[in-house]
């Protein structure tokens, strides 16, 4: 499918049935950072883990201690042997505490695809497992649904917090080129963000990355570096509690 087809194919999918790969962001709306009140707070000084008891069943998810309708996820990607043919990524994300029951772990975790949602194949990096996990996490729940209308993306990625909420203002403005007039890298991907930015706040939901220390993302690290040496996967896959994981989610 060429970038024109993919882009009259796509449309707004309804938040109620699967969601399609083939959403393509405008930048109508370009995504903030998050800026914690004080210097010296940190991830559990302001998001703890909390039940929502808005969803029915009740979940548990990192809230907000000053603001129920808002809660964190945090998302990594790793590349083994990054830069080279032999490359293999992984991309993981983490949206709620674990437990001591296996079957109510709380990230989760896959290999990069080798193709993006438009089917070009791509590449293997650690830049672009990085931007796959956060669409991964957007997408995996209807998130409104259970009673939240504020995510805060955590990651230590610098390309995903610089890249969503600056460096894409330019890059649409000068039609995806890059200051020296290179084709922008990870364009799919970064549309397919676009898209689910604009999805989102259609929907009543403000998105927001915050950059941390790679030292508050150790659980998201560890799951996205076990994936990069997990089976490859070709297609670009949607990923949902309702479609690829069947296990309880409480």
């Amino acid at each position: 499918m060429t970038r024109q087809e993919w882009v009259k194919f796509s449309g707004k999918p309804d938040l109620d049935s699967s969601i399609s790969f083939n959403q393509v962001g405008t930048g109508r709306i370009i995504p903030t950072r998050f800026h914690p009140p004080n210097t010296n707070d940190t991830l559990q000084s302001l998001f703890q883990p909390r039940i929502s008891s808005t969803a029915i069943p009740p979940v548990r998810r990192f809230i907000r201690l000053t603001n129920p309708n808002q809660f964190l996820i945090y998302t990594d990607g790793a590349c083994l042997d990054n830069g080279r043919a032999s490359a293999r990524a992984g991309c993981s994300f983490v949206f709620k505490p674990s437990t001591s029951q296996p079957e109510s772990h709380g990230w989760v975790r896959f290999r990069l695809e080798d193709t993006g949602p438009t089917g070009e194949a791509h590449p293997q990096t650690s830049n672009r497992a990085e931007l796959r996990a956060v669409i991964a996490a957007l997408r995996f729940r209807v998130w409104t649904g259970e009673g939240f209308d504020s995510l805060v993306i955590a990651t230590d990625s610098e390309y995903v917090v610089e890249g969503a909420t600056s460096w894409v203002r330019r890059w649409l403005q000068r039609d995806w080129k890059t200051s020296i007039g290179q084709a922008v890298k990870n364009r799919d991907l970064w549309e397919c963000l676009l898209g689910e930015i604009e999805r989102w706040n259609g929907n009543g939901m403000q998105v927001q990355f915050w950059r941390i220390p790679r030292r508050w993302n150790t659980d998201a690290d560890y799951h996205a570096k076990h994936a990069a040496s997990e089976d490859a996967q070709d297609a670009f896959m949607n990923i949902s509690v309702l479609g690829v994981l069947s296990r309880p989610f409480i």
